[in-house]
């Protein structure tokens, strides 16, 4: 076996006890790979040694939380928000008033080509019958 073989199983062996027959050949040549193996059961064995411990919270801690969203006013919220989405609102405004544009500026072209403006400057043709 190669060192990036062995190296890859390290984490997994240094939790067995007993490794197969091709990397123990392998740990038994190649002083690095011992030499990490050595550091990762070293490591399982200091975690094994922490013990759990339960903080308890400052007093208080929970009334504090609770009142965060209680102090920020419904202004304070809008304000907050609008700020924050600056940018979509005035995107959207700008759209907005170029469709109105838009809008407006065709509607002022059709009222040009309406048959009582053509009779009134006598451009084009109305059809008799």
């Amino acid at each position: 076996m190669r060192c990036a073989e062995v190296k890859e199983m390290i984490p997994a062996l240094a939790r067995e006890s007993q490794p197969s027959l091709a990397v123990r050949r392998h740990l038994g040549k190649c002083r690095g790979c011992q030499q990490e193996l050595e550091t990762y059961r070293n490591l399982i064995a200091s975690l094994q040694t922490l013990e759990a411990r339960a903080v308890e919270p400052p007093p208080g801690l929970a009334a504090q939380l609770i009142a965060i969203p209680r102090g920020a006013s419904t202004v304070d919220h809008l304000r907050s928000h609008v700020t924050r989405n600056r940018a979509a609102y005035a995107g959207g405004t700008a759209a907005a008033v170029a469709v109105a544009g838009a809008a407006a500026a065709l509607l002022w072209r059709s009222r040009d080509r309406s048959p009582q403006r053509q009779r009134r400057t006598g451009k084009g043709r109305l059809a008799t019958a």
